[in-house]
């Protein structure tokens, strides 16, 4: 067996089959699914179990509720794969999202290969027509940089494939929110060469119920976001120290969207005002670093300059944003 992909699904029922659909229509064939439902109370433990009698290389994991990291780790350790990939119950994949990050590595003799990841809306589908396979390599260094200034590789735990055993020795944090920004960053330190497939493979679908998105925000989300964060740069920055400007995009992006998710809290604690504090004073005194940074999107760059020019005026726009296209713009 040489790729396991893991679902976790929690309470995915509206969107789990076209998700299962995607995966199981991979042009690629030598994989299991390992789906994890992770407590759910609505009929996705059902959708897990019809799927798996229709097809054997389906393996479910019903299991209490743990918590989105508890449920990687789980699928992870019970998958039989050379390599991991995680896929996201209500994501979309092209036909070629295996066939191309396999591809990526043989090629390359690579240790790991990520994808090109878009953002698209709630009715998008996958069509037929077929892109070209395009791929480039990057050294650990580089591929660190892509990851902190999100221009090709993202942070996002997703369109990733992975030998298992790193996932092992790094599993994700349990308990905690954000396991993107406190994993993603050890497997590139792990790897030194990897593998970025440039042709859109994974499709992220944006909805309102994601945690960066959503309306109401506890004081624990927001501290495991501020944790997080300073945990990726620190390390990063201890092996990279010439990648300081990178790190400051991060920080940046990150801590734009923290102070966001702050004052959507119901009630701000005295320690969330410190921590907003220390935010706000990293940001006045490294916000340039970030601007001038030519390697950031344009859109992360515009959106420091507004944030540090007017709070109130940022926060109106990403709001503005939501209403007019359906998503989060931070």
């Amino acid at each position: 067996m040489l790729v396991s992909v893991i679902i976790p699904a929690y309470n995915a029922e509206d969107t789990l089959k076209n998700t299962l659909s995607d995966v199981l229509s991979q042009s690629f064939t030598d994989f299991e699914v390992v789906i994890v439902d992770d407590g759910s109370k609505d009929k996705t433990g059902a959708i897990c179990d019809e799927y798996k009698a229709i097809d054997n290389r389906i393996v479910v994991l019903h299991q209490k509720n743990g918590g989105l990291s508890n449920a990687r780790n789980n699928g992870i350790k019970i998958a039989r794969g050379k390599y991991i990939t995680l896929v996201d119950a209500d994501d979309r994949i092209e036909k070629y999202y295996l066939e191309y990050l396999i591809k990526a590595i043989q090629d390359n003799n690579a240790d790991m290969s990520c994808g090109r990841t878009d953002r698209v809306k709630e009715n998008y589908s996958p069509d037929d027509e077929i892109t070209a396979f395009s791929a480039e390599l990057f050294d650990r260094r580089t591929a660190l940089s892509e990851m902190l200034t999100g221009k090709k590789i993202t942070v996002g735990p997703c369109n990733r494939l992975v030998p298992r055993n790193w996932y092992i020795e790094s599993p994700f944090l349990e308990g905690k929110k954000y396991e993107d920004l406190s994993n993603s960053y050890k497997l590139h330190l792990k790897s030194s060469l990897v593998a970025f497939v440039n042709v859109p493979i994974y499709h992220y679908v944006m909805r309102g119920g994601s945690i960066t998105g959503s309306i109401n925000v506890t004081e624990k989300q927001c501290m495991d976001y501020y944790e997080a964060i300073n945990l990726c740069a620190d390390e990063i920055g201890h092996a990279y120290p010439d990648l300081e400007n990178d790190i400051a995009v991060l920080k940046s992006r990150d801590y734009m969207s923290l102070y966001l998710s702050i004052h959507r809290c119901a009630e701000i604690s005295e320690e969330l005002l410190k921590i907003e504090l220390i935010v706000l004073k990293w940001v006045k005194f490294n916000w340039r670093k970030a601007f001038t940074n030519k390697k950031a999107p344009i859109n992360v760059r515009l959106r420091i300059l507004l944030f540090r020019i007017s709070r109130k005026l940022y926060s109106f726009t990403y709001y503005i944003g939501i209403r007019i296209k359906g998503k989060a713009l931070a």
